[in-house]
């Protein structure tokens, strides 16, 4: 009798056995075709315009730019050309997010980190770093060696409440306004500190035995930083890598106002102007365009969530804080309205550099590009200068 139930036992323990395999295979499969569906659907696409995503697992800079591609119209399937754009997209915006980071270093790339970690050591760059930096290193602003000095404000637009802003706010804190100043009787030194260009793509990021000791003291964390402008040049870059992979019905815009658009076609843009008044945005105008263009627009303002998030404050007061900063004496240019610069032959960062001084002067009436137009805020309302291939409209 026992032998009997031993085997009923076994024959039972064995029938579990199956049907539990069975209803594994079974969820397995549901769920294989559950990711199936899932990867289907988000490169499933018809002709026309698609907003593309990163689909970077690593931490990228998507998150700072909108990039919407007209799809379909280059002779290949919507969805084999989305999965493509995805993936370069998703690629670059890993590698751009690295190049400029400050402060943090990542295995197989030399980066901003690195000249930062590496004072005084001759460094060979990637070619495209080492592009941006020329262009930075001939800024006269030399808003490059504000680094320690935007560190301050990354806190301040960080904060949530009107106390813990003030704190890092040198407007308002007479310390910290005091410390900032002595930082930058380094910053504007180049016998202080000086980022040398070398041939075949090498640096060296010189910076004094005075200087070192001043930064351990009060923990400087980083000597150059391109913070805010950096987005000019990621967005001249994306621009670039997808027109010259055959991508060129596209438009990449970042949040903060560097837009970027390589749609060859005629189709007819509108890019809207907005200007502040006692905390509230008024619509000025919108210029029109087609066939590509570059756009900057500097603004004391947040036209986006996360462009307040990262570069603006403003008091319960109405007291604004903007990214915008002079070497002169590390505060934010308060006074100033709102700018767009735009041009069919001038790239983002041609545009920055061109206007940011004039800007940060509160001159933009000298400005006279030959290759650009310009719209700005003024006390008497919006001026035009106009710019071939673009059409003015104010409200």
């Amino acid at each position: 009798m026992k032998e009997q139930n031993a085997s009923e036992k076994q024959a039972l323990t064995g029938r579990k056995f199956w049907v539990r395999l069975i209803l594994v295979l079974v969820l397995i499969g549901i769920a294989v075709s559950a990711f199936t569906v899932g990867v289907g659907t988000l490169f499933s696409a018809e002709t026309g315009y698609r907003t593309v995503e990163s689909t970077a697992t690593n931490v990228n800079c998507a998150s700072e730019f909108v990039f919407t591609y007209h799809l379909g119209v280059s002779g290949i399937s919507p969805t084999a050309e989305l999965k493509a754009i995805t993936a370069l997209y998703s690629e670059k915006t890993v590698s751009y997010y690295r190049l400029f980071h400050p402060t943090e270093t990542f295995e197989g790339i030399r980066n901003v980190a690195s000249l930062n970690q590496s004072v005084n050591t001759t460094l060979t760059l990637p070619e495209d770093l080492y592009s941006a930096l020329e262009r930075a290193v001939a800024d006269p602003g030399r808003n490059l060696y504000l680094g320690p000095v935007f560190a301050y404000y990354e806190t301040l637009f960080a904060s949530s409440y009107d106390e813990d802003a003030a704190t890092w706010d040198p407007s308002v804190n007479a310390d910290l306004a005091r410390e900032i100043e002595q930082t930058l009787r380094y910053l504007s030194d180049d016998t202080q500190i000086r980022l040398e260009l070398l041939p075949d793509h090498c640096a060296c990021l010189h910076v004094s035995d005075e200087y070192l000791a001043y930064a351990k003291q009060i923990g400087i964390d980083r000597f150059i930083d391109f913070y805010w402008l950096k987005n000019a040049y990621i967005a001249d870059l994306l621009a670039r890598d997808l027109t010259s992979a055959g991508y060129t019905r596209g438009v990449i815009s970042s949040r903060d106002g560097f837009i970027r658009n390589f749609d060859v076609s005629d189709t007819e843009y509108a890019f809207d102007v907005f200007y502040d008044r006692s905390g509230a945005l008024v619509h000025a105008g919108k210029l029109t365009y087609s066939s590509g263009a570059a756009i900057c627009s500097l603004h004391p303002f947040a036209l986006d969530e996360l462009e307040d998030e990262l570069y603006c404050y403003r008091y319960a007061d109405g007291t604004r804080v903007t990214r915008y900063l002079s070497i002169e004496d590390g505060l934010c240019r308060k006074e100033a309205g709102a700018v767009v610069a735009f041009s069919k032959t001038e790239t983002c960062v041609d545009l920055l550099y061109g206007i940011l001084p004039y800007y940060l002067e509160n001159t933009l009436s000298g400005y006279a590009p030959a290759n650009a137009g310009l719209v700005y805020e003024t006390s008497a309302g919006m001026r035009h200068f106009p710019a071939h291939g673009f059409t003015w409209t104010e409200n």
